[in-house]
């Protein structure tokens, strides 16, 4: 047993009460279990990595379905970190710039706003930028470990400006810096 497991808050419960089912009152107190739950973070990133994407049951406060958005939404976001031309037509598209076109970065781009919006419908909007975020976090701290400011610069122009926020607020407070004036590293 791992030991965040010791910690949840589902421990002392009935293990029926978190398998999937019609009952939609049962699914909402599992759900409502997990949201006060200490650990629902180290579950949920343990149900994601399960080979068998945990079927059936609630898991850090989602449900199979929104853990198969999150699984898909990070990998597109791990998709546009390593093609900056998909990057850069997706964040045009998140923001509303639409044009008619045959490159196929930008058809790429197009079906991943698709999915994402599908993604939005089921997890929410700042949940989509969060699982974005989770991705390019690791991706921002090497190349500013690096001192590369062209990889610094790519990864931010390819993010939509919701994006590009969240990034920044999270990396900073991971840093512990309050204001990123001043440190080089603006756009």
């Amino acid at each position: 047993m791992n030991d965040w497991k010791a910690q949840a808050g589902c421990r002392n419960l009935d293990p029926a009460l978190f398998r999937t089912s019609d009952d939609r009152k049962k699914q909402t107190r599992a759900l409502a279990v997990c949201s006060h739950c200490p650990v629902a973070g180290p579950c949920l990133e343990e149900a994601l990595s399960d080979p068998t994407g945990a079927p059936g049951r609630i898991a850090g406060g989602t449900t199979p379905g929104q853990r198969a958005h999150i699984g898909a939404v990070r990998g597109r976001a791990r998709d546009r970190l390593t093609k900056p031309r998909v990057a850069a037509a997706y964040r045009d598209l998140w923001e509303g710039h639409t044009a008619a076109s045959a490159d196929p970065a930008r058809k790429s781009a197009a079906r991943h706003l698709m999915q994402d919006q599908h993604a939005v419908r089921s997890l929410g909007e700042s949940r989509v930028v969060e699982e974005t975020v989770r991705c390019a976090g690791p991706v921002l701290r090497f190349a500013v470990a690096e001192g590369d400011r062209d990889a610094v610069g790519q990864i931010l122009r390819g993010l939509s400006v919701e994006h590009q926020s969240a990034l920044l607020v999270e990396f900073a407070g991971a840093l512990g810096v309050v204001d990123m004036a001043g440190t080089g590293w603006q756009q």
